[in-house]
């Protein structure tokens, strides 16, 4: 889960809540189909964004569409092309929402392997990009020792079913602490699959990980998955020959990359990494061209740095600072939630072909103009209380998506 895990007040607070949230029941869509001004966002003290009024009247036509009420939901996501969007809960389901309502019986159901304790949980899934032909899909979650799990499952003679005893493990990480687990899977257009993985938890990367080439926490890696368990190293990873260095890194320097994605139409790559005590922040890697993924071996810079504050000393090789850092100090925020690069050309002017993203604490919906160097931000009127992700379907839509239960789709008024 998202939370900071840093000592404040404010966010033992959150924690404790979203811990103690109420289950709802599950319902069906209002409809299969189809809030203040937007903000602008100027750079203020210490390179966090601050606000001032901008009217949109395009981006006023966007409205958030409940897909439905679900137990706990973390995230959503449909194979390329299918209709029907799979919503992950917490606790180890995975419901299906086919032709406007959820079905009964969960596509599927994993939750005596997966515990709760803290910002555990089942985080994400994905389906293999050949998943029409292979049948193969993959989830992420905390298994009952702690450790952050990869496991692959397959498509039962029922399409809307996993077969739950196809299950065989792709990866298994050790992680010593209860906060910073990360949570995110995805396919690059590389068609290889990308995990991020928290520094290990505690505040200040206490075990020194995240810019430990020699450790797999607090990096985004990259994977080639085998059909019957387990994994081979990309012939392109960063660090394959270098001595010392895991050679499933892709990129260093992560805090909590609990949130990232790959632009569907460009391949650039965002991250939405969690801050400490000062800094929420966006990190982003266009693409070289082509719908190719960026080079890896980047470093973004924690826990030399956060944002683009000095965090400790120490030397962060080749930093590369945030293109969006927000201040805690300012605006409420607590934990970003990284989102997509919308390609919902329905949303029109204001929305298509932006960055769309927002925070755990602070519940206005955002979008951004990504670049090189700092990119321009605007909140607007969508609000979405204990926003814990977004996700995408299988036809390029965004939803937003609440602990508390509750899923929206970004549909156009």
């Amino acid at each position: 889960m998202p939370y900071s895990g840093c000592v404040s007040a404010r966010r033992h607070a959150v924690l404790s809540a979203l811990i103690a949230c109420v289950v709802l029941g599950l319902s069906c869509s209002d409809g299969d189909d189809d809030g203040g001004a937007p903000m602008a966002a100027t750079e203020g003290a210490g390179g966090a964004a601050t606000e001032r009024a901008e009217p949109d009247a395009a981006a006023r036509r966007v409205r958030l569409l409940k897909l439905g009420n679900f137990d706990q939901p973390t995230y959503l996501t449909a194979p390329r092309g299918d209709r029907r969007r799979f919503v992950v809960e917490r606790e180890g389901r995975i419901r299906v929402v086919k032709g406007g309502r959820v079905l009964d019986t969960p596509f599927l159901d994993i939750s005596d392997l997966v515990i709760t304790d803290g910002e555990s949980g089942l985080l994400s899934m994905a389906f293999a990009p050949d998943y029409e032909r292979s049948g193969l899909l993959y989830v992420y979650y905390i298994d009952q020792q702690g450790f952050i799990t990869i496991a692959q499952f397959r498509r039962s003679s029922d399409p809307d079913r996993a077969d739950p005893g196809s299950r065989r493990t792709t990866m298994r990480v050790p992680h010593p602490r209860s906060n910073h687990k990360g949570g995110q899977l995805q396919f690059g257009p590389d068609g290889l699959l990308y995990a991020g993985f928290g520094d290990g938890g505690g505040g200040g990367d206490p075990d020194e990980n995240a810019q430990n080439l020699g450790r797999l926490l607090g990096k985004l890696v990259r994977i080639d998955p085998r059909p019957g368990g387990g994994y081979a190293i990309p012939a392109g990873n960063p660090y394959r020959e270098r001595s010392g260095a895991r050679a499933e890194v892709y990129a260093y320097g992560l805090r909590n990359p609990y949130r990232f994605s790959f632009d569907r139409r460009t391949g650039a790559l965002t991250i939405g990494d969690v801050g400490q005590d000062a800094v929420e922040e966006i990190d982003y890697l266009p693409s070289p061209g082509g719908g190719r993924v960026p080079r890896g071996g980047r470093n973004f810079g924690w826990d030399v740095f956060e944002g683009r504050n000095r965090y400790e000393g120490g030397s962060a090789p080749g930093h590369v600072p945030p293109v969006i850092a927000h201040s805690q100090d300012r605006g409420g925020f607590c934990s970003v939630i990284g989102g997509y690069e919308i390609r919902d050309r329905s949303l029109g002017r204001g929305w298509s072909g932006r960055y769309v993203y927002g925070d755990l604490c602070n519940p206005v919906i955002r979008v951004a103009a990504l670049r090189r160097g700092r990119a321009p931000t605007r909140g607007t009127r969508l609000r979405v209380p204990n926003l814990v992700s977004f996700g995408e379907d299988g036809r390029g839509r965004v939803y937003a998506i609440s602990l508390d239960g509750p899923v929206y789709r970004l549909a156009r008024r």
